[in-house]
């Protein structure tokens, strides 16, 4: 039976690569050697497409030159691999089909492949794995297999872009004061702790009320940080000249109430209902969810409850998705950037990368060589920013990403969670917080001293 069963899997694989390949022929020339292996569908606008564009991008930059002004115009792309479901399973079997059709470097976008990673550092020559650590990991997952040397991590930090995203959110409801009759409310939730990819989006997106309220608090002994507010307000008055007073943004949620629902436990559509029908019972004027298609919920219950809230994505340019009707702009992951960086990095002789004999001699790379490292956006700061919408204009987004001041605050945002982060969310927010709408004297004395 077991024979039997091998031959069907090796059948299976075999008749999938093959009707896989003969789909991708019909419009673009896919290159073998790099592959995508997707947790979900290519098209998502999210991580998923994000990493094969930019995988197809650095490969377009390699085979044509002159590089096409627009290279989505070209006919070249990245191969990538959809399994059937997300089973660790169905994963090893995507690995499996792609080594068999050429693949050196397999690229896997999202954390939901980091029970799988090792089995795939020992197939391929090298992977790439986004949003997530590539360290301590065992070839083939088994603890009595040697370390894989061979995967480049990708990390994000959350907590700044949810601190960016928090802080267009509060400028953009000064914008809007009239209509939310000087109260101007947050809320937030997401669909499972994870310190890393969820809980730090939560973290950065509340502090940044915390931080606008001290730097527009004319009582404010933080000398750097209250100087940010003429910086604000006059960037709020060329947009609208009537507005001469920047009101503060109040969290609807009692940070430390041990009791406070922050999460959905999924990241299945539909479950996020009941956390968005609370938030806007709340009063909150923008949500901030943080659990994958549950932001369609959030919609769908401003939607039916009639309210005026609005919502801010995450990882992407949600109002793609959504519409900007309701979505005034996103956190993004600049998860294309990265992916092309990466490629860049290791097929170079940074890496040892040979390009006649088109494989790596690990002995002759330099120390700047990505394999076997953990990659972050505090390094590569291009890699965060905030999503140009109809609410969030371009002077608005210059300041957030390129101010010297902002930059500076962000950075330090990302220090704060590095030293105090915890295993668990709550704990982190004991960590920062004294009082519900009081931020530690330690945390602030640090953001004091970055912009110093």
């Amino acid at each position: 039976m077991r024979k039997i069963m091998r031959i069907l899997m090796a059948l299976q694989v075999v008749l999938t690569t093959a009707s896989f390949l003969t789909a991708f022929f019909k419009k673009y020339y896919y290159i073998s050697n790099i592959w995508v292996i997707i947790s979900g569908t290519i098209n998502d606008k999210s991580f998923n497409q994000s990493a094969w564009e930019g995988a197809s991008k650095y490969i377009v930059s390699q085979l044509e030159q002159p590089v096409p002004t627009n290279w989505q115009d070209s006919k070249f792309r990245a191969s990538y691999f959809e399994p059937l479901g997300l089973t660790p399973a169905e994963f090893k079997a995507a690995y499996i089909t792609a080594r068999i059709a050429g693949a050196q470097t397999m690229i896997l976008p999202g954390f939901i492949h980091g029970d799988t990673i090792g089995t795939a550092a020992a197939i391929a020559d090298n992977v790439i794995f986004i949003d997530g650590s590539g360290q301590n990991v065992h070839q083939n997952m088994a603890q009595t297999s040697p370390w894989a040397d061979n995967i480049v991590g990708i990390l994000f930090q959350k907590e700044i872009a949810g601190f960016l995203a928090g802080f267009a959110t509060a400028m953009w409801l000064n914008l809007n004061q009239v209509e939310f009759n000087n109260k101007l409310n947050i809320g937030t939730y997401g669909g499972m702790d994870n310190p890393i990819g969820v809980s730090n989006y939560l973290w950065g997106f509340l502090l940044s009320a915390d931080i606008f309220n001290e730097i527009i608090n004319d009582s404010s002994s933080y000398f750097n940080l209250h100087q940010l507010k003429q910086d604000i307000l006059n960037l709020i008055k060329a947009i609208d000249p009537t507005i001469t007073i920047l009101q503060p943004i109040n969290k609807v949620q009692t940070v430390l109430n041990k009791n406070e629902s922050w999460f959905s436990q999924s990241f299945n559509q539909g479950d996020g209902k009941v956390n968005s029908d609370y938030l806007i019972s709340k009063k909150a004027n923008i949500i901030f969810p943080v659990a994958g298609p549950q932001t369609q919920d959030t919609i769908d219950r401003i939607k039916y409850n009639k309210v005026s809230a609005k919502v801010v994505g995450v990882d992407t340019e949600q109002s793609k998705i959504y519409g900007d009707q309701y979505i005034i702009t996103s956190g993004l992951l600049n998860i294309a950037q990265a992916t092309e960086d990466a490629l860049l990095n290791i097929y170079s002789s940074t890496c040892g990368y040979n390009n006649t004999t088109h494989d790596w001699n690990l002995s002759n790379k330099t120390k700047n060589c990505w394999i076997n490292t953990d990659q972050s956006s505090e390094t590569n700061p291009n890699w965060l920013g905030i999503e140009k919408t109809k609410w969030i204009n371009d002077k608005m987004i210059s300041y957030l990403e390129k101010d010297s001041k902002l930059i500076k605050l962000a950075s330090a945002v990302g220090k704060v969670y590095t030293k105090i982060k915890q295993l668990h969310f709550t704990d982190t927010l004991a960590l920062t917080y004294e009082g519900q709408n009081t931020l530690k004297k330690t945390v602030l004395l640090m953001l004091e001293d970055a912009l110093k």
